[in-house]
């Protein structure tokens, strides 16, 4: 019953609790595999990975037949940076579970990860031929990524059968995106615009909020970054390393621009790096008691000098330290004023791109987690204008350290955009830039199969197949909503 409850503790994120009644059950039973799991299952979550390989291994020693501890001790080792540990990890996952399509999935990521795409391609291949398990969605899923098939030859079927069997809601919504994506390859954009918004609506069931929440903390964050509190930051402040923060909307280039600085011998990469939310603003609404960002009002010297080193103790962790260490979480652009006066060396590089490129491609891609904006046209329309509208903000008081860089512009004439990037940040413009492609560093992202391929120009016009239908459905919706509200205000009766 102790470890029911714990278990039900930890999937409900109620992690200090969870780790009480975990250690509690390990007091009396030191050997326990599910309490060690929990307990590296927290840890990792925390992102207390040399904790999480620690626990995981004891957990996996003591449940040698379950799949799930050694998943996720391969996530732990690449936390701490040990891809081949992971590798290892997963591949003897795979030999236990031979017939079993989840590890070889598991297997197939980490290929996909760290730029191995026909080994990936491969295992998945074989993984599809193994039967129909809950998995089966996501590999079908991912081999449609790769985009290696044609009116013939294509996974249709299977997907469509899959859906026959399961009424599981994200299962069925993972399988219509990918249908979406191969009617797309496929050329049938009607057929593809459809399951796409069958996929969004299906996911826009498991959001828990709505765009329109976050328009007070977009005004605080405005209100409390003020031009004065901007100004104050410590303008004598050199440090060894240069922060480097990639910034702006998802879908916007992102991970193309990090691949092609990181293929730079002066720039290494952490990556989608979450430490200034999830330890810096933390540390700093700890210390304050007050919320970000609210809690910048509070701000002095000491509470400045430690919260930078705690993001410098992160940056020290990578396994590669650079002159110029990229960040390239998009909503960073949240704690842009902060982030300046932790490090008023820092530079922001605000990625820009189409709207309706984006917007179709946030919509025709699969985003696992459930917020309303990555799901639904006029929700992102939302988040959009409040990005844009705090965008303006950090323009008027800190244009210096903003660069604004077109996705258009950095396709259609590279070089020259690039050199302008390079003038920004104070470097020489290298054709290594350019080479991007080759390299096997580690991406996590949607777009881990497109940075693998030399500079195109094909995903330029992509969305204006789509155009039309877009706008339609922006003007259904907007009039749907705007019938719902007359009735709401409509007397009583009428």
């Amino acid at each position: 019953m102790l470890l029911q409850k714990a278990n039900q503790l930890l999937n409900e994120n109620k992690l200090k609790e969870a780790e009480f009644h975990f250690k509690t059950i390990l007091d009396s039973d030191p050997e326990n595999g599910e309490a060690l799991f929990g307990l590296g299952r927290i840890a990792l979550r925390l992102e207390r990975y040399d904790a999480a390989v620690y626990l995981l291994q004891r957990a996996c020693e003591r449940l040698p037949h379950m799949l799930e501890p050694l998943h996720a001790l391969a996530d732990a080792f690449n936390g701490v940076h040990s891809p081949q540990d992971a590798l290892t990890v997963l591949e003897y996952a795979k030999s236990i579970a031979s017939h079993n399509p989840e590890p070889h999935y598991y297997l197939a990521q980490h290929y996909l990860t760290y730029g191995e795409l026909d080994k990936a391609y491969s295992i998945l291949k074989h993984a599809l031929g193994m039967g129909n398990y809950p998995v089966t969605a996501y590999i079908l899923f991912e081999l449609v990524q790769f985009g290696r098939f044609n009116n013939e030859q294509n996974y249709i079927n299977e997907l469509h059968q899959f859906l026959t069997l399961t009424n599981n809601l994200r299962l069925k919504m993972v399988c219509y995106y990918a249908l979406g994506k191969s009617y797309d390859q496929l050329n049938d954009t009607e057929q593809a615009f459809n399951y796409f918004s069958l996929a969004n609506k299906l996911q826009t069931k498991l959001t828990q909020f709505k765009t329109r929440d976050l328009v007070p903390f977009y005004q605080r964050i405005i209100e409390q970054n003020t031009a004065e509190l901007i100004d104050a930051r410590d303008k004598t402040f050199t440090g060894t390393i240069t922060p480097i923060f990639i910034i702006g909307m998802p879908r916007s280039g992102s991970t193309l621009v990090e691949q092609m600085l990181a293929s730079h011998d002066d720039f290494a990469s952490l990556g989608e790096d979450a430490s200034i939310s999830n330890h810096v603003v933390a540390y700093l609404e700890q210390q304050t008691q007050l919320p970000y960002p609210d809690c910048l009002a509070e701000l002095n010297q000491g509470l400045i000098n430690n919260a930078r080193n705690i993001y410098i103790k992160i940056i020290k962790q990578a396994p590669v330290v650079r002159p110029f260490m990229i960040n390239k979480l998009p909503a960073n652009y949240q704690s842009l004023g902060l982030i300046y006066l932790l490090f008023p060396n820092a530079k922001f590089i605000n990625m820009q791109r189409e709207y309706d490129a984006i917007a179709w491609s946030v919509f025709s891609n699969y985003f696992a987690e459930n917020e309303p904006y990555f799901c639904s046209l006029p929700e992102f329309k939302q988040y959009f204008d409040l990005y844009q509208q705090l965008m303006e903000h950090w323009q008027s008081v800190m244009p210096e350290a903003v660069f604004d860089l077109s996705y258009e512009a950095l396709i259609s004439d590279s070089e020259q955009t690039l050199t302008a990037l390079c003038k920004f940040l104070n470097i020489e413009y290298s054709t290594q830039f350019l080479d991007f492609y080759k390299s096997k560093k580690p991406v996590a992202t949607l777009s881990k199969t497109a940075v693998r391929q030399p500079l195109s120009d094909r995903a330029l016009e992509k969305y204006k197949r789509y155009e039309s239908a877009m706008h339609m459905l922006m003007r259904e919706s907007q009039t749907s909503s705007t019938s719902q509200q007359t009735d709401q205000n409509a007397p009583v009766g009428e």
